[in-house]
């Protein structure tokens, strides 16, 4: 089995991380999670439930993709007017251009370092609930049962495996004592057939 470091497991952390915040999010919202689940359970209101999430999906999607298409309309123009006022004035041109890859750097590594800071956060989260999970009684009860149905089944293996081979040895014998008892009976079946008329 291969080794866990701390570079393996933390995107699972994190994937942890993220769901637990999403549960408590809903717990936030007020959402009951088991009387969502009850809808999925009812055949008749399966598909009419997926028919109104795919549509409220859809059109937060639709609302989102318009909402970045304006903002990158907007950027557009701002990066348009920005370009045209550098290309007129030309004496600031060479300070402005010095100064736009530092900005760029400058918003860049700003952006990379929240994804970063988030990251870590959702993966200290994640690890500290399974942390909590796998310290719960019931979990250590769980690993303890496993490990003994694991013996458990080794043991019956064995014991079929050990049965199995004493139950070919007893029909080896068998057949071996049936041979002789037949080889018996047929010398049994001559001698009298030749004692037969004396």
């Amino acid at each position: 089995m291969p080794t866990l470091t701390k570079s393996t497991v933390t995107p699972f952390y994190a994937l942890a991380g993220a769901g637990d915040l999403a549960v408590e999010k809903l717990r936030e919202v007020g959402i009951d999670v088991t009387q969502l689940f009850g809808t999925f359970t009812d055949p008749k209101n399966v598909q009419a439930e997926l028919t109104k999430r795919q549509a409220e999906l859809t059109k937060q999607l639709e609302k989102r993709q318009a909402d970045l298409t304006k903002q990158f309309e907007k950027r557009q123009a701002e990066l348009t007017k920005r370009f045209e006022a550098l290309t007129t004035d030309a004496k600031s041109v060479p300070a402005q251009l010095r100064e736009l890859p530092t900005q760029v750097q400058d918003r860049l590594n700003t952006v990379v370092g929240q994804f970063e800071a988030t990251y870590e956060e959702l993966a200290g989260r994640g690890e500290t609930l399974v942390t909590r999970i796998r310290n719960q009684a019931s979990t250590e009860d769980f690993e303890a049962q496993a490990k003994s149905t694991v013996s458990k089944v080794k043991a019956t293996r064995t014991t079929a495996r050990k049965s199995a081979n004493t139950a070919t040895k007893s029909a080896k014998a068998a057949t071996t004592s049936a041979k002789k008892t037949a080889s018996s009976a047929a010398k049994a079946a001559a001698d009298a057939a030749e004692k037969i008329g004396d």
